[in-house]
């Protein structure tokens, strides 16, 4: 963005304001990703190797891009402080925001994009397409990240701008495309989870499973809408204020650890896929992991989170759902202190 030093010193806040916002939400999000971190270690050897080395890169990326910026604030704030033309010169730890956050959300999307595969009965066709979705995010966010080092970030002589308007600075519709197929990548899952948890309610009676499905239904959007929405407020405000101000950096460099977050969430809303078998299990009690509680409490933090793994074969003709404990007895919405069960029996098998 073309800079004059007066406009710079008439509007500070417009573009050293967003570097030190942006600095204090990834501290905010440090801190609860460390809080979920603690927690998702305390049950690991539950989950797949797969998924503890992608918590663990996912983890260790959020840390180093909050390393980073506090390495370009101490740049900006102390070292450079009162200069004003090294104020608005992006250092390489600027420029490789891009990488740093696809590097975040990548893992995070394609383990989801694994699990929508698995419960869709393993369309390829869906496979290729989310795959192509995120093959394109990736590719262009690390071209955003070369050009970035290729452009020039400066104030623009005050000979220049008395002779006549600052030229306008082009949207780069790579970055644009990036951000784009990150947001439509997350409507995609979303809508596939959503539609899978719909589908598999039509074919249950227990209300307690009921109850358990409209809270999964909505932790599934507290998970993925913080991510999906400031994907869609980056591309506007880039849109909109790339030749006004620096905030739509702010929303980039907050974007990356929202989704390490969901990924910690949604990892207790789906919990390792279902047995071989085909059976389907549901347990509603105690367990150590995170909270069902909305988003609004930040760390997700619960003494009674929920657990489920559901048939992906629940539109079979001939079959019902009934509530079981126990030997086999019935038990339909009676409190027990033992987990409760859900299972899918042919009709051929159910107890008279």
């Amino acid at each position: 963005m073309p800079l004059s030093i007066a406009g710079l010193k008439a509007h500070p806040g417009s573009y050293i304001g967003p570097p030190l916002v942006s600095l204090a939400l990834e501290c905010v999000q440090t801190g609860i990703l460390i809080n979920q971190s603690l927690t998702f270690w305390e049950r690991a050897e539950r989950e797949l190797g797969v998924v503890r080395g992608i918590v663990s890169f996912v983890t260790i990326t959020a840390f180093v891009q909050t390393a980073f910026g506090f390495f370009a604030s101490w740049r900006m704030f102390v070292e450079n402080f009162g200069n004003w033309y090294e104020s608005v010169l992006f250092s390489w730890a600027d420029k490789v925001q891009s990488t740093i956050t696809v590097m975040m959300a990548a893992p995070v999307q394609a383990f989801l994009i694994w699990r929508c595969w698995t419960l869709i009965n393993r369309n390829f066709y869906v496979l290729g397409a989310l795959t192509l979705l995120l093959l394109a995010q990736i590719v262009a966010s690390v071209i955003v990240t070369v050009e970035t080092f290729q452009f020039h970030f400066g104030i623009v002589p005050q000979s220049e701008v008395d002779a006549g308007p600052l030229p306008k600075v082009k949207v780069n519709p790579t970055f644009v495309l990036s951000l784009t197929c990150s947001a439509v990548l997350d409507v995609l899952v979303t809508g596939i989870l959503l539609t899978f948890l719909a589908r598999s309610k039509q074919h249950v009676t227990s209300s307690r499973f009921r109850r358990i499905l409209r809270r999964l239904t909505v932790l599934i959007w507290e998970a993925a809408l913080p991510p999906c929405v400031c994907a869609i407020l980056t591309v506007v405000t880039y849109l909109t204020l790339v030749n006004e101000n620096y905030w739509d950096l702010t929303f980039q460099a907050i974007l990356g650890k929202l989704y390490v977050i969901s990924l910690f969430v949604t990892l207790q809303v789906f919990p390792p896929p279902p047995c071989p078998n085909g059976r389907a299990e549901l347990q509603d009690g105690p367990a150590p992991g995170f909270s069902t509680n909305r988003i609004s409490n930040l760390a997700w933090n619960l003494s009674t989170p929920i657990r489920v793994d559901i048939n992906t074969d629940v539109e079979s003709r001939g079959e019902t759902t009934q509530s079981t404990r126990g030997d086999g007895m019935s038990a339909v919405d009676t409190p027990s202190s033992e987990p409760s069960r859900t299972v899918v029996t042919p009709a051929s098998e159910k107890p008279k």
